[in-house]
């Protein structure tokens, strides 16, 4: 049942990404700081369940919990520093048409989704509710995630089909990594409490690092930050839902 529940949720996860790279094809007429509230939300929306799964940890491991936090944190800083930021390449715009700027690109949003999935596939170890509501918060982030993950593509020259295609193709690398990472995690249980505070560190260096700053910047930033207090008592009344 809960396998089921898992493919599921990853498979919602990969249809929002999939929306989201949709998003390319308005890309003349759209402004990326448009999506900043819907970034903001779904930042308040993780933050709520970054708190829950890492007390989750907690209550399973104790303060061994904050080994996996740190860990999470540094790995994901680690991957950010090695790969280009897409974002910041949207905004700044200072890209070249080629073929071999737009593979790098591909291959770091599809690689940027993988700690995702496997958020997704810990949180289900866990439990479904956590699982669920987890799910929730990263589907909502994957929306414009998708946006990112294609628009540069459109930027270097290639055709909105193919971008569009890279797109959902970081989606689908995220459901491929949270149906492995629960058939990991589903043979060695006692690797769940350390997944779960691994996962919350790299969702805290997402929140913190890739979804606030921008959003947080601008003539939107008092509607972003409102934003993102709505994401968390959202996820509280989804977390109250899924109990």
């Amino acid at each position: 049942m809960v396998f089921h529940d898992l493919l599921l949720g990853a498979g919602l996860a990969f249809a929002a990404t999939s929306i989201g790279a949709l998003g390319v094809l308005l890309f003349k007429n759209i402004r990326p700081r448009n999506y900043a509230p819907i970034l903001t939300f779904a930042g308040g929306v993780m933050a709520f369940s970054i708190m829950e799964m890492f007390n989750e940890s907690h209550e399973l491991v104790g303060d061994s919990a904050f080994i996996g936090l740190l860990v999470g944190i540094f790995v994901f800083m680690i991957i950010e520093q090695i790969l280009p930021h897409a974002h910041i390449l949207i905004r700044k715009r200072v890209l070249h048409h080629s073929k071999k700027k737009a593979v790098l690109l591909a291959g770091t949003m599809t690689l940027h989704n993988v700690p995702e999935g496997f958020a997704i596939a810990s949180a289900f170890a866990a439990s479904p509710g956590l699982g669920w509501l987890v799910t929730t918060s990263i589907s909502i982030q994957d929306i414009p995630e998708g946006f990112v993950a294609s628009a540069p593509l459109a930027c270097c020259g290639v055709s909105h089909k193919q971008s569009i295609f890279w797109g959902v193709f970081s989606g689908f690398a995220e459901f491929i990594a949270a149906i492995f990472g629960y058939l990991f995690l589903s043979a060695l249980g006692t690797l769940v409490p350390f997944a779960l505070s691994f996962s919350a560190g790299a969702m805290s260096y997402v929140v913190v690092f890739e979804l606030l700053p921008d959003a947080l910047r601008g003539p939107m930033r008092n509607v972003s930050a409102i934003s993102f207090l709505f994401g968390i008592v959202f996820a509280f009344g989804l977390a109250s839902f899924f109990a």
